[in-house]
């Protein structure tokens, strides 16, 4: 279903795929390299590391390798078809939606770590595109930290309040600081007062 979606134009799959990212065991790089390949099947029914390397900043050999390696892991297939006795090399990307099927087949909601709704809110405040270190730690906030779409906001937000540089640097900062903050609590726990009671 998912590759007719995106044959048709109708599939959202750079969403899919950054949301997705840890699941499918992709870095930040190789999900830009996976979009990339997604955004040129489109058009072409081909892979062009040539092309690959004039839309993305990465040294030939970085896309070569990168484009080998999620081939080698199963990202899309390559196989050889036959007209006339003449072979033509041909690939297919259906490997990728089955593994995205199988990740959205789980219950598990990722909605409320939406990395691509912080990407670009992030992408606004610094007038700029994030580079793939800055995305990936984007993605190890969200995705390993637990850190929702709200609280990235409310970290940036604080940021420019200070006014201070908004950065990757600064937002971990930020977070983890807030993380650590203890919260008073007005009432003690009930066992607590359960507890001095007995004394």
């Amino acid at each position: 279903m998912l590759e007719l979606l995106y044959r048709k134009g109708y599939l959202c799959y750079e969403r899919l795929i950054l949301e997705h990212s840890k699941a499918l065991g992709l870095t930040a790089e190789e999900a830009v390299v996976l979009i990339k390949i997604l955004d040129d099947y489109y058009h072409t029914d081909a892979i062009s590391t040539k092309r690959l390397q004039e839309q993305i900043l990465m040294t030939s050999i970085k896309v070569d390798k990168t484009v080998a390696s999620l081939m080698e892991r199963g990202f899309y297939e390559v196989f050889l078809t036959y007209d006339n006795g003449i072979g033509k090399e041909c690939i297919t990307i259906k490997p990728l939606f089955d593994k995205l099927e199988e990740i959205l087949s789980d219950k598990v909601s990722l909605d409320k770590y939406d990395i691509e709704k912080a990407n670009q809110f992030i992408s606004i405040k610094l007038n700029r595109v994030l580079t793939s270190s800055e995305l990936e730690i984007l993605q190890s906030l969200m995705m390993d930290e637990h850190y929702g779409y709200d609280q990235i906001v409310q970290a940036v937000d604080h940021l420019s309040t200070l006014k201070k540089v908004i950065s990757m640097r600064s937002l971990t900062q930020v977070l983890a600081n807030k993380k650590t903050e203890a919260v008073p609590k007005k009432e003690a726990p009930a066992s607590l007062k359960d507890f001095f009671n007995r004394i």
